[in-house]
């Protein structure tokens, strides 16, 4: 025989009608082949129709016709912008981006006045001031299901949460930034998040910032990515008008009264990168009456008494401080950020005490949700979560709630 043929005793060689007959038997196994393979290209074309629809960019719109009272305190409508490049256009708006964003290396980009605005660099700031960087359906979910969740739990303890958005030094300065990003700036992250909101206690504070920022005093620095003391105290007003319209039968939030501002120092983010800053505008209010003394615990356990006007910088946190004569009478929990800082006054005046901590969304540090652990430690009356804008970006994990 020749080789590469099975070999039989001679005489029994299977005519070939029979041998091709008998390649039969694998028929079967060839058919469950072919509808595993059918099945697996439909399973990862319904995988792949899912993932689209969760990777679809969320709604954008500003449009609030139906807000009811409080809501048109806590989040009045800002206005929508001219266009949406990112959305309309998405290839020539990259293209353009590419022709002119600053290298993977540079930390800043400067606009035509001097203003310095983080780069990609971090927490994607750029792409993010102008709308190039957007959330998908799923984040936007994802935030409305965790704070929804956060909300319910505290709820049922009797405990109110107050989520206040602080916003970047874009939103309320967009025609700072360097004019080939106003040529390319469409609705923003922020814009998702308060368009999905609904009934959460959410403030966005852009509207009443945007409205106030053509006085003497910068309300965001133009060489730090923070608001002044200042521009706090003129969010401040806007906290209280919201916070008293949720909760208008309890002891209210006090906007105490001032004399303008005075500018004390320069405080330059990016000098230690050779960036050169237009000056000091770093304002702070002039309280017309003095603030209560604030005693101060910081993390290191070291307990000092401070002047009422004294910040509580995010350095030194977890931070307890008390008053005397708190201006809710109650107590309170306050999750932030480094936007927290310009805040803290008010709420070292407003509660008693105060347990200051970080938030658990800030770039890099990203945690578990700690709520509950510290509400049953502390008790507070009230809950507040202050998150920059720019930490949008890091939407919950689903199921990371209370």
């Amino acid at each position: 025989m020749t080789s590469g043929t099975i070999q039989v005793p001679e005489g029994q060689e299977l005519p070939v009608r029979r041998r091709w007959w008998r390649q039969l038997r694998f028929l079967p196994l060839v058919i469950l082949a072919l509808l595993c393979v059918i099945a697996l290209i439909t399973g990862r074309m319904t995988a792949a129709g899912l993932s689209q629809q969760g990777a679809a960019v969320a709604p954008v719109s500003t449009d609030r016709p139906s807000a009811d009272a409080v809501s048109r305190v806590c989040r009045p409508a800002v206005a929508p912008p001219s266009q949406q490049p990112w959305i309309d256009d998405r290839s020539s708006a990259e293209a353009e981006w590419n022709r002119n964003a600053p290298g993977a290396s540079e930390r800043q980009v400067v606009g035509p006045h001097g203003w310095i605005f983080w780069s990609d660099y971090v927490d994607h700031y750029a792409s993010q001031a102008v709308g190039r960087t957007l959330l998908t359906d799923l984040q936007v979910e994802q935030w409305v299901n965790h704070l929804t969740e956060v909300r319910d739990q505290l709820a049922q303890r009797d405990i109110p949460l107050y989520v206040i958005v602080t916003p970047s030094t874009s939103s309320i300065y967009p025609e700072e930034l360097p004019t080939w990003m106003q040529r390319l700036r469409g609705s923003t992250i922020m814009d998702q998040f308060i368009a999905a909101s609904g009934d959460l206690p959410v403030m966005d504070l852009r509207h009443d910032l945007i409205e106030q920022k053509d006085g003497p005093a910068h309300l965001f620095s133009w060489s730090n990515s923070h608001w002044t003391d200042y521009g706090a105290y003129v969010a401040w007003k806007q906290i209280a008008a919201c916070t008293n319209a949720m909760d208008p039968v309890a002891k209210p939030l006090k906007v105490p009264a001032i004399d303008g501002t005075t500018v004390i120092g320069d405080f330059n983010e990016w000098a230690p990168f050779g960036i050169a800053s237009p000056g000091a505008d770093w304002a702070v209010p002039n309280f017309v009456d003095p603030m209560m003394p604030v005693t101060r615990t910081d993390k290191s356990g070291v307990t000092e008494v401070v002047p009422g006007a004294t910040g509580t910088d995010l350095s030194v946190l977890p931070a307890t401080t008390t008053v005397p004569e708190p201006w809710t009478g109650k107590s309170a929990l306050i999750f932030r950020d480094s936007m927290g800082g310009g805040l803290s006054p008010m709420w070292q005046q407003a509660y008693s005490p105060t347990w200051q901590v970080d938030e658990p969304y800030i770039t890099g540090t990203i945690k578990p949700s700690n709520f509950a652990q510290l509400v049953d430690e502390h008790k507070p009356d009230v809950v507040i979560l202050q998150l920059a804008e720019r930490y949008l970006l890091n939407a919950p994990p689903q199921g990371m709630g209370y």
